[in-house]
């Protein structure tokens, strides 16, 4: 988060953003799969895209091509202008993504006065599970052990905790 102060999430205000990542990431899957399926066509067809292409955003149309191959070349170009668009709105959604094919996102929180990662896989009802900054996927606990009443930015004013 260069230049921005960070923002601590809680477990509502990540749920909150759940019904709207839920339908990003369905068309996310789904344009992804358009795109595997357009990659073979052009693959097969001789006119594969290039990785270089992809980074840069600029995808060639041969002249030579044929017109199967320029529309298939358009759609892809497209496509892959609308999965940018997408990917920029989840990550709109004060989440950070872990895992864009399985559709796993973290929204950083506080847990005990350190920074974790509240966390949620797209298919989950809600966010359900948190985990250490360098744990991942694997060490996920159930958010039924955090503290609801954890401030969403470091504490200004000392809290008596005896």
């Amino acid at each position: 988060m260069s230049g921005h102060e960070k923002r601590y999430y809680t477990v509502q205000e990540a749920n909150a953003r759940v019904a709207r990542l839920t339908e990003l990431f369905e068309s996310i899957m789904q344009v992804r799969g358009l795109l595997k399926t357009l990659y073979q066509r052009l693959e097969s067809a001789g006119y594969p895209v290039e990785q270089s292409e992809l980074e840069e955003g600029d995808i060639e149309v041969p002249g030579d091509a044929p017109e199967e191959v320029i529309r298939d070349l358009g759609m892809f170009r497209g496509l892959v202008e609308t999965l940018k668009e997408h990917v920029a709105e989840v990550q709109g959604q004060g989440c950070v993504i872990k895992d864009l094919e399985e559709g796993l996102v973290d929204w950083l929180s506080l847990h005990e006065g350190r920074e974790v990662w509240l966390c949620w896989k797209y298919g989950e009802r809600a966010v359900g599970y948190w985990h250490e900054l360098t744990s991942g996927f694997a060490g996920r606990q159930p958010v039924s052990e955090l503290h609801e009443d954890e401030p969403e930015s470091p504490p200004s004013r000392s809290k008596s905790v005896h």
